[in-house]
């Protein structure tokens, strides 16, 4: 179908960039609107296999559409989204149109982000909500419009948050920010630009709950028009005055109910980053005025979610860990804070930043076994701080340094915990955890030795 049949109807042309899962609900969304949905995607073959009732766009002008909805992921960089911002041409979003359905309704929003963490504090929250997390996390927001109840909870990462023109959520959540995504975002000031926006349209009936610990947020917190929304700080390392802290086993509220709990020891609490999930979700749920002692007791029961620090099993008393999900170097840092010593299976495909911050803990890295395009850098930066091997792939990471633990008979723990995507071997990081345990399981049964 030609686009030359719509040009006298520009108002009903749209075009969608990416036939991925967020770019169909899109089209899903909007097709009994009337309105001529056009796809592109860079890649040849999802754009052939687009369905008969949307159209392609092969590159004609752009002023025939009226809104252009880009996926996640797609830069501002892109050839099409340059061309759109040149010409004027509205750009928007599936949580946009998310939102702007909820608009006059009584609906509370909790909206998170921040580079590690944001999935497990979603879940947390959900849990205890009895609600899916939506967006980022794997639910796509539109689909599940109908079945929102009064909360909501949404999942967001920077490339979702670059393009919202406006958010105002009654609890906004900021996890960490460390640098991540640099090849996409181009530099760190524009990546921390994207992840406070979440934050940037509340007022002083919200909440904006920050993590003390991280010296980037204190930094940015400073800044003329940050937030005017209440912002609770959090702290797994001091006693706030007026926040949230959790020391030893000891939750301390100084915000809401002043008092102290004391929180039952779990496998998934003896994780460093954990404890700060623990809080976070604890301190949303307080500023929706949910019951402490309720709360605690659904939160203290949560486990985890898979490929995230994630104790896959035991052999010859050496445990093994998938932290598939550790995408960046940030990730796998907060990850080595929960050990001693582990033999570490680093690397994958690079998002641009650095990994010089994995200096300060090679203390607790006895060997690393390093794959993937950026095994190369990985080993330049731990130098002589520790021994490191370049393997083939990740079967032969397991492989060395499994039978290195079982020689050396100091039995550490094996952790994957790559610093990097995946992209370079695999589809993405839940295929690569997933490849671990299957190695792990032949490992384990004597098929693979």
């Amino acid at each position: 179908m030609s686009i030359k049949k719509y040009k006298k109807q520009t108002n009903k042309n749209i075009l969608i960039l990416g036939y991925g899962k967020t770019g169909k609900s899109i089209a899903s969304f909007l097709k009994n609107k009337k309105l001529n949905i056009y796809f592109w995607d860079d890649n040849k073959e999802a754009l052939n296999k687009i369905n008969s009732r949307f159209l392609k766009y092969t590159k004609q002008n752009l002023s025939l559409f009226h809104s252009i909805y880009a996926s996640p992921g797609i830069s501002k960089n892109h050839k099409i989204i340059k061309s759109a911002i040149k010409n004027k041409i509205k750009i928007s979003s599936d949580i946009e149109l998310f939102l702007n359905q909820l608009e006059n309704k009584s609906n509370i929003l909790l909206a998170i982000t921040g580079t590690n963490g944001k999935s497990t504090i979603a879940l947390m929250i959900s849990k205890v909500l009895k609600v899916k997390p939506l967006a980022n996390y794997g639910n796509t927001a539109l689909e599940n419009l109908q079945k929102i109840n009064k909360n909501i909870v949404l999942e967001l990462s920077s490339f979702q948050l670059d393009y919202l023109n406006f958010i105002k959520p009654k609890v906004s959540i900021i996890s960490n920010i460390k640098e991540d995504h640099i090849s996409y975002h181009g530099n760190f000031k524009n990546y921390q630009k994207s992840k406070i926006k979440i934050c940037k349209y509340q007022d002083e009936k919200d909440f904006a709950i920050l993590n003390y610990d991280d010296h980037n947020l204190r930094k940015i917190s400073l800044k003329k028009n940050f937030t005017r929304a209440k912002i609770i700080w959090v702290s797994l390392r001091k006693r706030l005055k007026g926040g949230i802290s959790f020391l030893d086993d000891i939750l301390y509220d100084d915000c809401f109910t002043k008092k102290e709990y004391k929180i039952k020891k779990t496998v998934f609490l003896t994780h460093f980053h954990n404890k700060l999930n623990f809080i976070i979700s604890y301190s949303a749920l307080k500023c929706i005025n949910y019951q402490s002692y309720e709360a605690l007791k659904v939160l203290s029961a949560f486990k985890g979610i898979p490929h995230r620090v994630e104790y896959i099993g035991k052999i010859n008393n050496i445990n093994f860990y998938n932290d598939s999900k550790a995408t960046n170097v940030s990730a796998t840092c907060s990850a080595l804070e929960s050990f001693n010593k582990v033999y570490l299976i680093a690397g994958g495909s690079s998002k641009g930043g650095g990994f010089s911050a994995l200096k300060k803990y090679t203390e607790k890295i006895y060997e690393a076994y390093l794959i993937g395009e950026t095994a190369n850098e990985i080993k330049q930066v731990l130098g002589s701080l520790c021994k490191a091997y370049i393997c083939n792939n990740l079967e032969e990471a397991i492989q060395k340094s499994y039978h290195k633990s079982i020689e050396s008979k100091n039995k550490y723990p094996i952790l994957l915990s790559p610093a990097c995507a995946s992209f370079d071997q695999y589809q993405n990081y839940e295929s690569r955890g997933k490849h671990f345990k299957k190695i792990f399981n032949q490992i384990s049964n004597g098929t693979l030795k």
